[in-house]
């Protein structure tokens, strides 16, 4: 059986003070995030590194009681979620909705350069947060 997951895309930091946190990873990594957006939809911006092909992003709430806000209040900074790369969303969100696996949210939206993306609720998969991303075909 071959895995439906091609690769791992994104790797997601949640912190409170991202200026502070970009920093200290180009410090002592030697990072470059020269790459940013916001996300207005959850109130998020975004900063991104490249470390090989993996994305890794350091997102930060852009309004006081967001998404990532709450996360950093109830949680702590820390891993926001880790996301995959699949060719095909539809065929595998169907597989997940057949097994019960819960969806958030239940279709998928579209990205910032055309792709198509979803999470998997962290109850279904063990408290980790799942976004499975699929990138336009060129």
């Amino acid at each position: 059986m071959s895995s439906i997951l091609k690769h791992v895309e994104e790797v997601v930091l949640a912190v409170e003070d991202q200026e502070k946190s970009v920093a200290l990873f180009e410090e002592l990594f030697g990072l470059e995030f020269n790459k940013s957006w916001t996300v207005p939809v959850d109130n998020m911006r975004v900063m991104c590194a490249m470390v090989g092909e993996t994305q890794f992003h350091i997102v930060a709430s852009t309004e006081p009681n967001a998404l990532i806000a709450k996360f950093v209040k109830q949680k702590g900074e820390g891993i926001h979620h880790i996301a995959f790369r699949v060719d095909d969303l539809g065929a595998v969100i169907g597989k997940l909705k057949n097994r019960g696996i819960k969806l958030v949210p239940e279709e998928p939206r579209t990205g910032r350069e055309g792709g198509r993306y979803i999470f998997i609720h962290p109850k279904s998969v063990h408290g980790l947060l799942i976004e499975l991303i699929e990138r336009p075909k060129t």
